[in-house]
C-alpha cells in the first residue's frame, strides 16, 4: 500500500509535467516550476529516506566541488587575482615597522606607461588627415597624463634640485600651468631643469663606463635589467680591443638651457629633452619614509647628440674605420627615480621610435 501511494504521486507528477510542456512548449520552464511547487512530497518513511540519502549525495559533491575551487589558483589576470596582490600590499603596509632595515616596497615594477610624442605635421592633414588627427590624439593624451604627474611631483615636492613649495592656491596662477604643463622646456628656470643636467651626466657617464668596461659605474646608475642588457654589448668586445667612445656636440649648460621663443628657435641642438613623464605611490606604508617621498617617477628623455666611437687594437692600430666618423644618435631612455632611496636617477629601458 505503501508503494502504490508513491508511485501515484510519481505519476501525477510526470503526467502534469508532460501536459503543461505539450500545451505550451515555451512555457515548460514556468510548468516545472510550478509542478515542483505543486507537486506533493511522499508521505512514507521509505521516501524521506531516498530522498534523505540523495540529498546527501548531492551535499558530498557540492563539498568536494567547493575544495576543488578553492584549490584553483585564480589567474593572475583576472580581478580575484589582483584584489589579493592589493591585500597582499595592505598587510605589508601594517607589518612594515616590524622590519626596518628591509625595504618591502623596493619590489621589481614595469615601465610606466610612458609615450614617444608623434610626429604631425600640417601637411599631413592634407596628405593623410586620420593619421594627422590620430597622432593629435595620441600626443593629447600624453600631454593630459606628464600634466597630472607633475601635480602629482610638485604636491610630493619630489623635484629633483628644486625647492618647490607648492600648494593648491598655486593652481590659480598662470606661472605654475606654465610648469605643470610644459615638461619639453629647455628653459634653466623649468622644475625638471636639473634632471635634465642630471640625466645628460649620466648619459655620457654610462657611455664612458661601456667603453673602459667599468661595471661599477653602470651598476651604480642603470636598473638591475638593464645593466643585464649593457654587460651584454660590454661582453661582446673581442679580446685585445679597446674602445674609444666621445660625444662631440656641445653638452654644456649653455646648450642644454635655451631660452625658446616663437620668434627665436633654438640655435643649437639642447641635447636632451624630457617628451614624457609618470609618476605614482608605490610607497603606501602608514608611516612617510625616513627619507624622501613615497613616489616612483619614470621620465622619458630624448637624448640627440654627435658621436664618434672607434675601437683600436692595443698596439694603437685603428679597426674598422668607417664606424669610426662621426654620426648623429637620437636615443629615447626612460630614466628612474625612487623617491625613499638615496640616489641618482637610473636608466631603466630604452624605447625605440
Amino acid at each position: 500500500m505503501v508503494m502504490a501511494t508513491v508511485k501515484v504521486a510519481r505519476v501525477s507528477f510526470g503526467s502534469q509535467l508532460k501536459k503543461s510542456c505539450l500545451l505550451s512548449p515555451q512555457r515548460s520552464f514556468s510548468a516545472l516550476k510550478s509542478a515542483t511547487r505543486t507537486a506533493a512530497p511522499p508521505s512514507t518513511s521509505k521516501a524521506s529516506t531516498t530522498s534523505g540519502q540523495a540529498s546527501g549525495v548531492s551535499r558530498k559533491s557540492v563539498t568536494k566541488n567547493e575544495k576543488k575551487a578553492k584549490k584553483a589558483l585564480p589567474a593572475p589576470d583576472s580581478t580575484e587575482a589582483q584584489l589579493k596582490q592589493i591585500e597582499g600590499m595592505m598587510n605589508m603596509a601594517n607589518t612594515s615597522n616590524l622590519f626596518p632595515t628591509m625595504d618591502m616596497w623596493g619590489t621589481k615594477l614595469v615601465t610606466l606607461d610612458v609615450e614617444i610624442p608623434r610626429d604631425a605635421p600640417l601637411r599631413m592633414l592634407f596628405t593623410n588627415p586620420g593619421a594627422f588627427w590620430h597622432a593629435k590624439q595620441h600626443n593629447f593624451s600624453n600631454w593630459l597624463k606628464n600634466t597630472f604627474s607633475m601635480y602629482t611631483i610638485a604636491k610630493a615636492r619630489a623635484f629633483t634640485g628644486v625647492d618647490c613649495d607648492f600648494r593648491f592656491s598655486h593652481l590659480f596662477l598662470p606661472r605654475t600651468w606654465r610648469q605643470l604643463g610644459n615638461i619639453t622646456s629647455h628653459s634653466s628656470k623649468s622644475w625638471l631643469a636639473p634632471m635634465r643636467r642630471t640625466a645628460m651626466d649620466n648619459y655620457l657617464a654610462i657611455g664612458r663606463a661601456i667603453a673602459d668596461k667599468d661595471e661599477v659605474t653602470l651598476k651604480a646608475l642603470t636598473t638591475a635589467d638593464h645593466a643585464t642588457k649593457v654587460n651584454k654589448i660590454v661582453r661582446t668586445r673581442k679580446p685585445g680591443q679597446v674602445w674609444q667612445w666621445k660625444v662631440l656636440s656641445d653638452v654644456s649648460d649653455k646648450a642644454l638651457f635655451q631660452e625658446k621663443s616663437l620668434f627665436r628657435p633654438l640655435t643649437i641642438s639642447p641635447g636632451a629633452t624630457i617628451v614624457s613623464i609618470r609618476s605614482g605611490e608605490v610607497y603606501i606604508a602608514k608611516e612617510p619614509p625616513k627619507r624622501g617621498n613615497r613616489l616612483v617617477i619614470h621620465a622619458l628623455v630624448k637624448f640627440e647628440t654627435t658621436q664618434e666611437f672607434k675601437v683600436f687594437t692595443k698596439q694603437g692600430q685603428s679597426i674598422d674605420t668607417k664606424s669610426a666618423e662621426p654620426h648623429r644618435v637620437v636615443e629615447y631612455l626612460v630614466l628612474e627615480k625612487v623617491g625613499w632611496y638615496d640616489n641618482t636617477w637610473q636608466v631603466r629601458d630604452q624605447i625605440y621610435k
